[in-house]
């Protein structure tokens, strides 16, 4: 799946620890500085022939929250080195062919605990 592909990705390239400060599908309240994985509808998928993998394009969506904007800021460009222009990758046994950011990172504002959140979506081609 998407969300645990990327998420163990991301721990081995040392942003954090998934279920400690790298959350799936939900950010949770606690702890302040986190960062969260959702995945959404993307582009349709690509036509192949009958006997040829199938192209998802699903849509990532990465949000940072940290205590500091610049904490916040430094952690989610370091989401985009990592994940922005990777190619040929093969995660949890799926061959993602390419990562590629829509968008620089965005600031959110602060959340009700005046925390800062950053957002940027990428968009990931993948065998199905």
């Amino acid at each position: 799946m998407l969300l645990d592909d990327i998420a163990a990705y991301l721990q081995a390239q040392g942003i954090g620890t998934v279920g400690t400060d790298i959350h799936k599908g939900f950010l949770p309240d606690q702890p302040d500085n986190v960062v969260a994985l959702f995945e959404y509808a993307g582009s349709a998928m690509g036509l192949t022939m009958c006997d040829s993998p199938t192209i998802e394009r699903p849509g990532l969506q990465v949000r940072v929250r940290n205590r500091t904007y610049p904490a916040a800021r430094a952690k989610i460009e370091a989401v985009v080195d990592v994940l922005h222009g990777c190619a040929e990758l093969v995660l949890g046994g799926t061959r993602y062919l390419l990562i590629r950011a829509n968008q620089s990172p965005a600031s959110m504002g602060l959340d009700a605990s005046n925390r800062s959140e950053l957002v940027v979506n990428f968009t990931v081609l993948k065998e199905r």
